[in-house]
């Protein structure tokens, strides 16, 4: 079962002062790197501010739309909270044609995956093209880069078409080979210029294990 964020829908995210965005920058690559927030009296230390101006700057982000804090009384850390959005991989139902972007804006849910936040997506696969490897309703986990070598695992969009996942196979300069791994599929070749890689593949989780580690966004 998916876990709710506890940040409100109804708060718009405010514009942050130079100031605010550095606090929320680093915050954020803190979580997304570790998988936790942070201390605050060593996050007042490692941003060189007083722990009272760190509040009120985290106070001002949670005011803004930014994060959730608050306080839990004298002698109790405060509750510090960023929503799944800023520093989980956003798993996408699909890849329609259009901006992949577009589609991360639209993502289902998001999986806490420190260190993957600003480089990678988790797709939702439909269809059986690639299995026996990889299986009807599993989620890939995918890393917006280039493609290195010919036949790694890609999530490719041809030309205007929805975004597919296969094999990717350089023939020569001007030609790819999109192969599925499920031999009752054909192989489909396409020149290169058609070819767009939206992401690499880098793992992926069987359905009930990512619903159950999925968080709302």
């Amino acid at each position: 079962m998916s876990r709710a964020n506890t940040l409100p829908f109804e708060v718009m995210q405010r514009p942050l002062s130079p100031t605010q965005q550095k606090v929320y920058d680093r915050l954020r690559r803190h979580v997304a790197r570790t998988g936790a927030t942070p201390d605050l009296a060593e996050f007042a230390r490692d941003l060189d501010v007083h722990y009272v101006s760190l509040k009120q700057h985290l106070e001002a982000l949670a005011t803004k739309g930014w994060i959730v804090f608050e306080s839990r009384g004298r002698g109790r850390s405060p509750h510090l909270e960023l929503p799944a959005a800023a520093t989980g991989v956003p798993i996408l139902g699909s890849i329609p044609a259009g901006p992949l972007s577009e589609a991360v804006a639209d993502a289902e849910a998001y999986l806490p995956i420190p260190g993957m936040q600003d480089r990678g997506f988790a797709l939702r696969v439909r269809g059986d093209s690639m299995a026996d490897l990889i299986q009807d309703g599993d989620v890939v986990l995918l890393e917006k880069r280039p493609t290195e070598r010919s036949g790694e695992i890609c999530a490719v969009r041809v030309g205007e078409e929805d975004v597919t996942l296969k094999y990717l196979d350089r023939l020569d300069g001007h030609e790819w080979a999109l192969r599925p791994h499920n031999p009752d599929y054909e192989t489909m070749v396409y020149p290169a210029s058609a070819i767009e890689v939206e992401g690499v593949y880098r793992g992926l989780l069987r359905g009930p294990v990512a619903d159950a580690l999925a968080i709302d966004g």
